[in-house]
């Protein structure tokens, strides 16, 4: 069995229009959830023993953020390919995880994220899209009922989880 969790970065800020995409940070909001989050998945016991991330820099600021708030030992990498990738690369990716890792999170950006999330679904949803807009900081569970990372195909993942960060904020 093997575990996936995707995650899409945090609320970025747009405080200074002239700056690169690649290096905008998280806003205020995106401060704010991306602990909300870790917390989250601590209290559930999700604890990816992975981390596959974009080097923008508000993914690495969402990780960081998600990572202090999960306390726990997960291995990271900082992966250029995640970086605004088509659903292909993102399923390249989990294909070619480490099969010592169990479970991983992958941390990136829409609108790949919904895309790859959509095709995975295999059971455990009654609704054709039940993510919505996919937004900021949104974290979706899935299992695989493989061995290996490499037998990860579309319409395999049975949808353990889909929760935004504005839920965790009105039930807190």
């Amino acid at each position: 069995m093997k575990r996936l969790y995707l995650l899409r970065h945090a609320k970025s800020g747009w405080d200074n229009p002239a700056q690169d995409d690649f290096d905008r940070p998280l806003s205020r909001r995106g401060r704010r959830s991306a602990p909300l989050m870790g917390r989250y998945m601590r209290n559930l016991g999700y604890a990816p023993s992975i981390a596959l991330c974009s080097p923008a820099r508000r993914m690495q600021e969402t990780w960081d953020l998600v990572r202090d708030a999960l306390d726990s030992g997960t291995a990271e990498e900082m992966r250029p390919e995640l970086y605004h990738p088509a659903p292909r690369t993102l399923l390249d990716t989990v294909q070619a995880i480490d099969d010592a890792h169990e479970s991983a999170i992958v941390i990136s950006h829409n609108p790949g994220i919904l895309t790859l999330a959509l095709g995975l679904i295999g059971s455990g949803v009654v609704s054709a899209n039940p993510f919505g807009k996919y937004p900021t900081a949104a974290l979706t569970v899935f299992d695989f009922a493989v061995d290996a990372w490499k037998d990860v195909y579309p319409g395999q993942g049975r949808l353990i989880g889909f929760t935004r960060p504005k839920e965790l904020d009105s039930a807190a």
